[in-house]
């Protein structure tokens, strides 16, 4: 079922493709299969605070390197009635493993390629449930309470540092599915 949903999410554009060898090296494995993945993003969103999950707006979603030309255009139609928040978000994904012993041998491989929140996180009727994740999440806010916190100059430089970061996790997951392999 997960494998047709790949499919179909892949054929669509839905799948997030930085993800796509380690998802299959995790699934070519005869004791697990993802059930969830994404491979990290940049967000832009319009929030008073951007863990409250009402009342907010995502007015733009990266996987990839972003230009401030791209993040202003999201901002234009943004008013300052609010706050607004640049998000860097890690890499998650959620593996099912069929016992203990292969879940924590998922574990400690992502630990040592640099996913260190990585855990397994519940038992279920189909096994034991893992959670990828690493450490990297920046949340910036842009404005708070109509209050501009960061400038358009320090913005381009921002947006760099993130940029760089977002590479950063791309080539972590590239490592993590050279890993997999081994197990």
């Amino acid at each position: 079922m997960f494998m047709e949903r790949i499919q179909r999410d892949l054929s669509t554009g839905y799948f997030d493709k930085d993800m796509l060898s380690l998802v299959e090296e995790i699934n070519r494995h005869p004791e697990m299969y993802t059930t969830s993945s994404c491979s990290g993003r940049i967000v832009l969103l319009k929030a008073s605070k951007p863990w409250n999950k009402n009342n907010v707006t995502i007015l733009g979603k990266w996987h990839e390197k972003v230009s401030l030309e791209e993040v202003i255009k999201n901002i234009k139609p943004c008013n300052k009635d609010s706050g607004l928040w640049l998000i860097l978000q890690s890499p998650i994904m959620h593996v099912s493993c069929k016992n203990i012993e292969t879940a924590i041998k998922l574990v400690r491989k992502a630990r040592s390629c640099g996913f260190r929140y990585s855990s397994t996180f519940s038992k279920g009727d189909t096994g034991i449930f893992v959670e990828i994740m690493s450490s990297e999440r920046i949340d910036l806010p842009l404005i708070i309470e109509d209050k501009v916190i960061i400038n358009p100059e320090s913005l381009n430089k921002l947006l760099e540092y993130l940029n760089t970061m977002l590479k950063s996790i791309k080539t972590k997951i590239q490592r993590l599915s050279e890993a997999v392999k081994t197990l």
